[in-house]
């Protein structure tokens, strides 16, 4: 048998971990059975020191890379990925016999990379369905790549073995086992280790251990997915490439607004309470300003930023309103907004709730559980969601976000959360982003609104099916700085975010030049 072989050998590398010269160490071990639990160690402790994309985490779904942090798969879904990235390279029966076995499949025209991944299917008009052991069951079992590495036996042990279903929105890596046929697809993810040169890597073969149950006989096809991330191209005719971080720019005939709070103090809050200015943001509350050099500002420059306090005590922690028939004389509807946000450096977030975005409730509905019929008012703020938890290996820690959007005919009357999918918008703590939002009101009565959202300058997110109105009398009737926590949940540890830099606009404006 071959892992048989591979204890018997004086180099065993699996996972990053190598051990050399075993055979005295093994005078201590006469038991099989120790020698058995020694290897499973290694494989479940030790892990690969190769960088990689991260094409997809444990918590993967038909629709999501990863659904922990709400990344989608980079071409929309899974099967646009597949059909584009995935070549066939072996192809396997299993046979419908109720037993634990290994099964070993040659893969002759596999490409060699640091980063192997295989998906495993059904062949077409193949009705079986295998079942297949995992690494939660038992990582002496679990898929595995062996392979010869100049004159010794090795294995890779799958650093993610996971199963999805056409369709499927619930993860289900925790399973004991994996399945593959009639509309399930194994997801499996190599890596080797750092010091293996993979030109001496040869005869590479999966070994699948099958469950005690099986659906019939199978006939399953393997693929191995090469998926090189194209480059997302930055905007590059932002109104904001005129001026250097963004001073001078309310000058543009284009701009409605423009504030980077470095003016605000005691003497702005006096002139407008005695009438002397109009305010620009309104129901704000009492702004908490923050000296640059004490949170890293993106500009490197000396000034002020503005602090949203989440705390355990409350929900909001901060809201500014800006009404365009106040301020411009009229309400539009398409409009441009960017701002500038930074989360705390160790920020958890507990739950999900709201962000900047666009509004035109006009205190009827499109809030607070205040449905959408097309004629009273709608919402689109942006949005925030629970942190990936700290066991994530590339997404821990960080805060996905994306809208809340109040549509006609919503189902939920509360709105629904609509995550932007992307790696950018899954937010590093201590790291500032330029966040813009365009959102185009639908002709009333036709589902063609439009909500476009650039990161950092890429284009990041677009719907153009959207449905705000059933009547012009709606339109676009405030940029809606709201910080929320929940619904009715309060945080359960406190943690701040930052804005700056906001621009609203009527052409695109892009990231603040530097």
């Amino acid at each position: 048998m071959y892992l048989v072989e591979l204890i018997q050998s004086n180099n065993i590398e699996c996972y990053g971990l190598r051990i050399l010269h075993l055979d005295s160490f093994w005078k201590f071990m006469d038991q099989f059975f120790f020698r058995l639990l020694i290897i499973n160690a290694i494989l479940v402790m030790a892990s690969p020191v190769y960088a990689s994309t991260q094409l997809f985490d444990n918590s993967a779904t038909y629709y999501y890379a990863s659904s922990q942090a709400q990344v989608f798969w980079p071409t929309g879904q899974y099967k646009t990925l597949a059909k584009q990235n995935a070549k066939r390279i072996a192809t396997f029966d299993v046979a419908d016999i109720d037993k634990e076995r290994a099964i070993y499949i040659p893969l002759e025209s596999i490409l060699i990379n640091n980063e192997i991944i295989l998906l495993i299917e059904g062949a077409t008009g193949d009705k079986g369905v295998a079942d297949f052991l995992s690494k939660e069951k038992n990582a002496y079992k679990a898929p595995q790549l062996t392979y010869e590495y100049e004159t010794n036996k090795r294995l890779l042990v799958a650093q993610i073995d996971t199963y999805i279903v056409n369709k499927g929105r619930k993860p289900l890596s925790s399973k004991p086992f994996i399945k593959a046929g009639r509309g399930n697809i194994s997801l499996l993810r190599f890596v080797f280790p750092a010091s293996v040169e993979l030109a001496k890597v040869k005869n590479l073969r999966l070994m699948l251990t099958t469950t005690n149950r099986q659906y019939g006989k199978s006939k399953l096809e393997i693929a191995q997915i090469n998926y090189t991330q194209k480059p997302i191209e930055i905007e590059q005719d932002g109104l904001a490439s005129g001026y250097i971080l963004d001073k001078g720019i309310n000058e543009h005939p284009s701009v409605y607004h423009f504030d980077d709070f470095d003016q605000h103090g005691w003497l702005s809050k006096v002139k407008t309470s005695v009438g002397l200015t109009e305010p620009v943001w309104q129901n704000t509350g009492e702004l908490i300003y923050v000296e640059h050099s004490k949170i890293g500002h993106f500009s490197g420059q000396q000034g002020k930023s503005v602090k949203m306090p989440f705390r355990t005590s409350k929900n909001l922690a901060g809201n500014l309103d800006y009404y365009f028939a106040s301020q411009t004389g009229g309400e539009p509807e398409e409009a441009y907004f960017r701002y500038y946000s930074l989360l705390g450096s160790g920020a958890y977030a507990s739950g999900g709730g709201k962000l900047p975005g666009f509004g035109g409730t006009y205190n009827k509905a499109g809030w607070g559980g205040r449905a959408n019929n097309g004629k009273n008012g709608w919402s689109a703020r942006g949005a925030f969601f629970q942190t990936v938890g700290s066991k994530n290996q590339t997404w821990g820690g960080r805060m996905p976000i994306g809208s809340y959007i109040y549509e006609v005919d919503t189902k939920n009357k509360y709105g629904k959360s609509i995550p932007w999918g992307h790696e950018l918008s899954t937010q590093q703590p201590g790291r500032w982003y330029a966040i813009e939002q365009y959102l185009k009101l639908n002709t009333p009565g036709q589902k063609d609104g439009v909500l476009t959202v650039w990161i950092d300058g890429k284009r990041i997110y677009n719907r153009n099916n959207m449905h705000f109105r059933d009547t012009d009398q709606l339109k676009i009737e405030k940029v809606w700085l709201n910080y929320y926590f929940g619904g009715v949940a309060k945080p359960n540890k406190n943690f701040d975010m930052f804005i700056d830099n906001i621009v609203i606009a009527s052409e695109y404006i892009g990231p603040a030049r530097k």
